[in-house]
């Protein structure tokens, strides 16, 4: 626990810093504060301080991970609230929504929940189930925007209040096989390199034919919403240059499918995949299951592409716990190419959130452990599982001692150079997309028209006319209901 006390120090010290610069409050924000947006818990609840008794509260944390690794998060806690608070974990089968509306209406005591999708929280915050959390944060003196970039306050801010935070930041980045690209004479991904530029290196990384052929990258086409699936990296330039909600236009009451970034960024990877072959193709794909991270590394250190497109935390899967790496792997991480002509680095990212139940018996203690877990130790509960964290710290030596975490100790992979490379300033644009308004026929229409594209049974301009027609369809039938 050495290690993880000493980085819970640093980071402790620039939150301390940044809350110092805004007018943070250190002590325990008031039970009666309140907001417009936000949700009242019991009198008897909210005045439970956790030890008016002389008995510690329990205070019940629900999430999907391993137990083993929330040892230290679990232990930090209840060092810090010794007296006052103790934590218990309580693991989910999985991030389901399903699985984890089951246990909200369990009746179950729940102080904080966590969930992987953004549309749940908007879900649950409208239905009442969610308590509003600007009260807390305003009592404190700490910003959304300021704690977690001004896209993501775009993304949860629901009618001036937020729901949730986020505990990670999944950030994709560029993981490349070092070995393959020496024995092909070709340079490493420069850090300012374009999307024109990885479009080049993939055509020269691209060798063989059948079932020995060797392909220049893999990226996600797409799979399963929930239990791990895919991603739509399609749409990567589109959201490089639009930004937050990227299809849809800003008054939300049509897509953006016609929009120029949008057959830019299809037909880049549409090129890519049909005309080029240099990336895996769709049937591929498909059956050696790339949808998942764990293979899609696996893939990438047993030669079968050069490059692999994933978020940070596919450094964890070089772990031996997920197959045996091979002996002289050598992995390197770059940034997400810039769309031609941008002069800064940017990433799409993901999130994982954090909420208060509103019917949670104690909602101070609730904060507590929201608080501990997403802004102040992120290294507790983020770091043993190689995300990044979603709280954005104030100084370098924070930030190092976070990705430190991060990247040490998997094996093929130089984490010096990945620090490095993290550690370069880029814009953070979220693909979450928490507006209910025609999203979930959207994107089983996106899957569909995507596997249409992907076989040759689609053009770009077909899929991207089908998507705008029936896209803008649904927003309106679901705004009308």
């Amino acid at each position: 626990m050495k290690k993880f006390r000493k980085i819970a120090a640093v980071l402790m010290a620039a939150l301390m810093v940044s809350a110092a610069a805004t007018g943070c409050s250190s002590g325990q924000t008031s039970s009666g504060a309140s907001s417009d947006g936000g949700s009242s818990t019991s009198d008897a609840g909210s005045s439970a301080t956790g030890n008016e008794s002389g008995e510690e509260y329990n205070v019940y944390f629900y999430a999907w991970t391993n137990p083993d690794n929330v040892v230290e998060l679990v232990d930090a806690f209840n060092e810090q609230y010794e007296g006052q608070y103790n934590l218990v974990y309580q693991k989910l089968n999985d991030a389901a929504t399903m699985t984890i509306n089951t246990a909200l209406a369990s009746g179950e005591q729940i102080d904080v929940m966590t969930q992987a999708s953004a549309i749940d929280v908007r879900t649950r915050a409208d239905s009442g189930t969610y308590l509003g959390l600007k009260q807390y944060l305003d009592a404190e003196g700490m910003d959304y925007a300021t704690l977690f970039s001004d896209s993501m306050e775009q993304a949860y801010n629901f009618d001036g209040d937020y729901y949730a935070v986020p505990y990670c930041t999944n950030i994709n980045m560029v993981w490349y096989n070092k070995n393959m690209f020496d024995e092909a004479g070709v340079d490493y991904p420069a850090d300012d390199w374009t999307w024109d530029d990885f479009r080049d290196i993939a055509k020269q990384m691209t060798s063989g034919e059948g079932a020995n052929k060797i392909y220049g990258a893999m990226l996600d086409y797409g799979g399963p919403s929930e239990g791990g699936g895919g991603d739509q990296y399609w749409q990567l330039i589109a959201q490089q240059k639009l930004g937050a909600f990227s299809y849809y236009t800003p008054d939300f009451t049509a897509t953006r499918f016609d929009a120029p970034e949008y057959k830019e960024s299809l037909q880049f990877f549409y090129d890519l995949a049909m005309v080029d072959q240099s990336v895996v193709p769709i049937s591929e794909y498909t059956t050696l299951k790339y949808n998942n991270d764990t293979n899609g590394m696996i893939g990438l250190y047993n030669n079968k592409y050069a490059m692999f497109v994933a978020p940070v935390y596919a450094c964890l899967y070089l772990n031996e716990s997920y197959g045996e790496v091979p002996e002289g792997t050598n992995i390197g991480m770059a940034n997400l190419p810039r769309p031609v002509g941008a002069t800064e680095n940017s990433s799409i990212t993901y999130t994982s959130t954090a909420s208060i139940p509103a019917n949670a018996p104690n909602p101070d203690a609730s904060w507590a452990l929201l608080k501990f877990i997403c802004i102040e130790h992120p290294e507790y509960f983020a770091g043993p599982k190689a995300m990044h964290p979603g709280v954005q710290f104030e100084d370098e030596e924070s930030t190092h001692a976070m990705n430190e975490i991060i990247f040490d100790g998997h094996p093929g992979l130089n984490a010096d150079d990945a620090i490095a490379v993290m550690e370069q300033p880029r814009t953070l644009i979220t693909k979450d997309n928490t507006h209910k308004e025609g999203q979930v026929k959207i994107n089983d229409l996106i899957q569909a028209d995507m596997a249409l594209v992907f076989n040759g049974e689609m053009s770009v301009d077909e899929a991207l006319a089908d998507l705008k027609t029936k896209g803008d369809q649904y927003i309106q039938e679901d705004m009308a209901g």
